[in-house]
């Protein structure tokens, strides 16, 4: 399950707005989360296809962009962008879970430490955050604490996806902030700034060596970002950001690529081996990405993804009870997925190491999530990348 929702891309492909305070705040959005952006076109490289749940549709408020993604994205007749549409009972009963996840976690102390609260909140404001599920029968407990409510509402709208996750097997795909975050929120850990992104995945590692079998954190061999390569063959002045998706589209079609993707998908899938062999592999795979693209590991190592993985035999799992649709529609629906039924306390111990890795009321299959982290300081990522691409986006979109 690709969680396709970036913020930064949506308001990069629609190009400049005409209005200079508009547009102001949307680039505003993109510079900060530039490792977002470049997550989000390697993804277009990477997928044919990138299954998305319709926010409209699991939200209870939904808050419409001028270009919405899935316009954006289809261009030419192309079906990049797939919406998949949550059946309602199914959306109820995974909020259901969540929410009361959410209650215990307010009745046994805070949702998350002061100081990641406020890494939360500047983030969602930067980014322009603006789906609030509600919270129903929380609501009236944070009534008087607005920052509260717009946490809860953040968690618990990722703690959705981690209920269709667990129940269909599917890894999440998270950009590097919201990696940051939510890792540091399921440690219980007091600070997710960026200076403190080393503890975080140390500590993340720790907690994962000590659990024993069926708990999985491998990070992957080295992997391309294509960013650097597009800006590079874009020309200056004369395309704008429809021109850079059309060339991201293209890459696809590249052998080097193709057969990279095939090794990538593989060592993250439930059954993989992740064997020196086949780490190996992928690594001279992704050599021969750069060397196609006559480009260097230097100038492509942008991002390092992480799988983590909660697998069935770390809970005791029995597969073969049948989970509803879950979505009805094309890849990534994962209708009638298997997963197993777990006793809840079985859960609650995975979640007492990592909070809300999984949700305790919810049939289980496994919990996988590939996080990203970026190579390069936030400072640096922007000094090489943010001029050209503030070209790119002022340049805007072909006219028809």
């Amino acid at each position: 399950m690709i969680r396709l929702s970036s913020v930064s891309g949506s308001f990069f492909l629609a190009g400049k707005p005409h209005d200079d305070s508009v547009a102001a705040e949307r680039w505003g959005a993109i510079e900060d989360d530039l490792g977002a952006l470049v997550s989000f076109f390697d993804l277009v490289v990477m997928h044919e296809q990138l299954p998305a749940f319709n926010y409209y549709a699991t939200f209870d408020a939904w808050h419409d962009f001028r270009d919405p993604l899935g316009e954006l994205l289809n261009t030419h007749g192309d079906k990049t962008l797939v919406h998949v549409d949550v059946e309602h009972s199914m959306y109820r009963e995974v909020k259901e879970a969540a929410v009361h996840q959410l209650s215990s976690r307010l009745e046994a102390g805070s949702l998350v430490h002061a100081s990641v609260g406020q890494e939360i909140l500047s983030t969602l404001a930067a980014v322009q955050y603006q789906w609030e599920p509600s919270l129903e029968t929380l609501e009236p407990q944070l009534a008087d604490d607005a920052d509260q409510v717009k946490i809860a509402r953040f968690l618990l709208g990722q703690l959705v996806f981690a209920g269709y996750a667990q129940q269909t097997g599917a890894p999440q795909v998270l950009a590097p902030k919201r990696s940051r975050m939510l890792t540091a929120v399921g440690l219980g850990v007091e600070d997710a700034r960026p200076s403190a992104e080393a503890a975080i995945y140390h500590e993340l590692s720790r907690r994962f060596r000590e659990a024993g079998e069926g708990w999985r954190d491998v990070e992957l061999p080295w992997t391309p970002s294509f960013m650097p390569f597009l800006l590079k063959h874009t020309r200056r002045y004369r395309e704008g950001p429809d021109v850079l998706l059309d060339a991201a589209k293209e890459l696809r079609d590249k052998k080097a690529i193709q057969r990279y993707r095939k090794l990538q998908e593989a060592l993250v899938s439930e059954e993989a081996e992740n064997s020196t062999d086949a780490r190996k592999e992928l690594s001279a795979a992704a050599d021969a990405v750069a060397k196609s693209l006559d480009s260097t590991r230097e100038e492509m190592h942008f991002l390092r993804r992480i799988a983590v993985e909660v697998l069935p035999e770390a809970v005791g799992a029995a597969g073969g009870a049948v989970v509803g649709a879950v979505a009805a529609g094309p890849p990534g629906a994962a209708v009638g997925a298997l997963a197993g039924f777990v006793a809840e306390d079985v859960l609650r111990a995975v979640n007492n190491r990592l909070w809300g890795w999984v949700i305790d009321e919810l049939p289980y299959r496994s919990a996988r999530k590939l996080l990203t982290r970026s190579t390069k300081a936030e400072y640096d990522l922007g000094a090489q990348l943010v001029p050209h691409l503030r070209t790119v986006w002022d340049t805007g979109r072909r006219a028809g």
